[in-house]
């Protein structure tokens, strides 16, 4: 290589490079990693001389270029004085004769990355091309921009100032050391203006944009528009139109820490009484501290129904004649539990509540026992097992509870009396259901029902269990030798948007 480039750079640089040698110094830094290293070091002694930024903004859009771009001058006084400077440190200094081109950009954070064929990829360098089969990557660039690449995908390396995404989709934070960052696709490509926008390419190459802060260039062969914070705009086979409507495509911006999920569960295994809960006919604490709001009434000073044997570890609660879905005899109802936001419930979060009951007592039709969730007397969701025709045997039930009236009931299954089962309501995802296993038959069975959306969003849910012979004055012993309320609480949001 001979000193005549680096008069090339200075014209360049300078705005004085006639337009016919323009091509060819494009083509040369294009194909030429050496070169482009040696350019990218000429710049950096210009950013010794307090032009750093113009200087490397300038660079790396010429190694970026596709199309001439519009080049601006910079005082020629200085650019002199770094080809003198130059000159005195060697051509060498600037071109070693085996040097391997710089790293452009570096992996700073991932989350759940599968590459392809679980190759890690190496230094990050011009040419180099990640294939991410799953999760999400952070790369920082030398220019200082930043993408977030979404899997799966696959991006190609270009420069420090250019990247080219053949699927996939990317979430980049461009400042101003970066002005003019492009992402190149195969319908077209997207520079920016000092920004936060979003790429997604289809397999078909067809490619959406969207921008989230500051300004776009979006082009295509035929042309180019420019988009402004909000806009979106698609580039396929028909062409380069802006998106009218909202753009389809969530990006991720940021990669964010999953929430951290931390169970707080209450377990009660009624060997030792508790101070200041609900109280037996004697007076012993049971562990339950609250009751569902409309129930219970009778019995603030303690529960003839209730009886705690701590030398036996269980609790046992006798059914009274009392009706949810007729909102009937309430007042003496037994449906006791705890208040989930003692276990840090803010309304959003997952639960659970479960019982385990040894020996299933023998209740008339429709009596009934299980677990349940909910703000009050009317405004709940239960399930459990509910009595047939025939004396000591049930089924599962599974019932929403809305102003006092029963709704969306589903029945399963058959126990008989004498069976161990353990209870289970479960919030998951949002979502509730209820299993029952028989512990004697090894059987067990989950049923799912529509969703009650009046509890969503509460932050003040009571669960607990109950017993009640609804239609009938025949009074059965329930023995209960565990029970547990969980809270998979959370800490941290994602970064979706």
């Amino acid at each position: 290589m001979t000193p005549d480039l680096f008069d090339r750079f200075d014209a360049y640089l300078a705005g004085s490079l006639p337009d016919e040698e323009l091509p060819a110094l494009e083509a040369l830094l294009r194909d030429d990693p050496a070169a482009r290293a040696a350019f990218v070091r000429y710049l950096r002694l210009h950013a010794d001389l307090t032009v750093e930024m113009r200087a490397r903004a300038a660079g790396d859009r010429l190694l970026a270029a596709i199309e001439p771009p519009r080049r601006r001058p910079i005082l020629s006084a200085l650019l002199a004085m770094a080809a003198g400077v130059l000159v005195a440190l060697g051509v060498a200094w600037l071109w070693p004769r085996e040097s391997t081109p710089e790293e452009v950009a570096w992996l700073v954070n991932a989350q759940n990355a599968a590459w392809a064929d679980d190759a890690e990829p190496g230094p990050l360098r011009p040419g180099t091309t990640l294939r991410l089969e799953s999760g999400l990557v952070a790369l920082r660039f030398a220019s200082g921009a930043r993408l977030v690449l979404e899997g799966p995908a696959e991006v190609t390396l270009e420069s420090a100032m250019r990247v080219a995404l053949g699927h996939g989709k990317v979430g980049a934070t461009v400042p101003e050391s970066a002005h003019g960052f492009t992402v190149l696709s195969p319908r077209g490509e997207v520079i920016d203006l000092g920004t936060e926008f979003g790429v997604a390419v289809g397999d078909d190459g067809d490619t959406a944009v969207r921008v989230f802060e500051g300004e776009v260039i979006a082009r295509d062969k035929a042309g180019q528009k420019n988009l402004l914070r909000d806009q979106a705009a698609r580039i396929d086979a028909a062409g380069l139109r802006v998106d009218r409507g909202p753009l389809d495509q969530p990006f991720v911006r940021a990669i964010v820490a999953p929430p951290a999920i931390t169970p707080r569960t209450l377990k009660l295994d009624f060997r030792q009484a508790k101070v200041g809960t609900l109280c037996d006919a004697g007076g012993a604490g049971v562990g339950l501290t609250h009751r569902l709001p409309g129930t219970g009434e009778k019995y603030a000073d303690g529960s003839p129904n209730l009886k705690f044997v701590p030398g036996e570890g269980r609790l046992e609660l006798t059914t009274t004649n009392s009706d949810i879905n007729r909102q009937i005899n309430l007042a003496q109802g037994e449906y006791l539990g705890v208040r989930l936001a003692d276990l840090g419930f803010t309304g959003e979060e997952d639960f659970e509540v479960g019982v385990r009951i040894p020996d299933i007592p023998a209740l008339k039709r429709v009596g009934q026992f299980g677990v349940y969730a909910g703000t009050a007397s009317d405004a709940n969701i239960r399930g459990g097992l509910i009595s047939r025709k025939d004396h000591g045997e049930y089924t599962i039930f599974h019932v929403n509870n809305q102003d006092g009236k029963d709704r969306d009931s589903h029945f399963l299954g058959l126990f008989t009396t004498g069976d161990e089962i353990r209870i289970r309501l479960q919030r998951k995802g949002g979502k509730y259901s209820l299993t029952v296993e028989n512990l004697t038959t090894g059987a067990g069975s989950t049923l799912v029902i529509p969703h009650p959306t009046w509890l969503d969003g509460s932050p003040d849910l009571y669960v607990g269990l109950f017993g009640a012979n609804t239609q009938s004055e025949l009074r059965r012993t329930l023995r209960i030798e565990e029970f547990h309320a969980t809270v998979w609480t959370r800490k941290g949001r994602g970064g979706k948007m």
